[in-house]
């Protein structure tokens, strides 16, 4: 598997159509989206004619095809088509980078054969627009009880770069924001995340301009 720089420039930006319906899935990263939706906020204000409807499907530890749930809470195609999606956002990556180099070409493959499934899918308005969204990068808080993030962000960096790569293969978008996190991380001058991993409140408000710049490009408010 070949494994290009962290940082990958791949990107092919979203276009949204009016009456979009957008569904987060994935893990903790998209998850807590809903209850710090400075990203949501930001979204409509850039795109004020276009009626989006967002729905929020993530789940702490989902992987691509690793998503427990409670008896009888049904397939994930089931809340989809409930949700009518139009355009999907993977959250994939952090989890699955604490096996290393060695679970890079499975990540590859299992995200290459979710993202071809999707495309396959009908949920209510035809086949569905989809975004890779990577990892944010770990920050250092300066807490001696939690790592520094250096071998973290080595790891996150190829995984990073492995969603690119299939972003890239299979003609989807991909959100590139483990490197303008991890430059945020390293500038700031007030701690973003609870534990290096997991955003606070303020980490949140500063994700919602970089993931919407990953996702659309320049432009819109950077604040609510």
């Amino acid at each position: 598997l070949f494994v290009a720089p962290a940082g990958s420039s791949y990107s092919a930006e979203l276009e949204l159509e009016k009456g979009d319906h957008i569904c987060l899935v994935g893990n903790a990263l998209g998850e807590r989206l809903q209850h710090h939706n400075e990203w949501e906020s930001l979204l409509h204000q850039r795109f004020p004619k276009l009626e989006l409807t967002v729905r929020n499907l993530c789940f702490p530890g989902d992987e691509p095809f690793t998503r427990i749930r409670s008896e009888n809470f049904g397939e994930p195609d089931k809340h989809l088509a409930h949700s009518k999606a139009s355009v999907i956002l993977y959250f994939f990556g952090f989890n699955e980078s604490f096996a290393g180099e060695k679970g890079l070409k499975k990540v590859a493959a299992d995200v290459t054969k979710l993202v071809e499934e999707t495309k396959s899918k009908d949920y209510g308005k035809g086949s569905p627009k989809i975004v890779l969204v990577s990892p944010i990068a770990f920050e250092n808080t300066g807490d001696r009880n939690l790592p520094d993030g250096s071998e973290h962000n080595q790891r996150l960096g190829m995984y990073a770069d492995v969603l690119a790569q299939v972003a890239r293969s299979t003609d989807v978008a991909f959100a590139d924001v483990f490197s303008p996190t991890k430059a945020l991380f390293a500038e700031s001058d007030q701690r973003l995340t609870l534990n290096g991993s997991h955003l606070n409140a303020d980490g949140y408000a500063a994700l919602g301009p970089i993931l919407n710049a990953a996702l659309f490009g320049d432009g819109g408010p950077r604040s609510v």
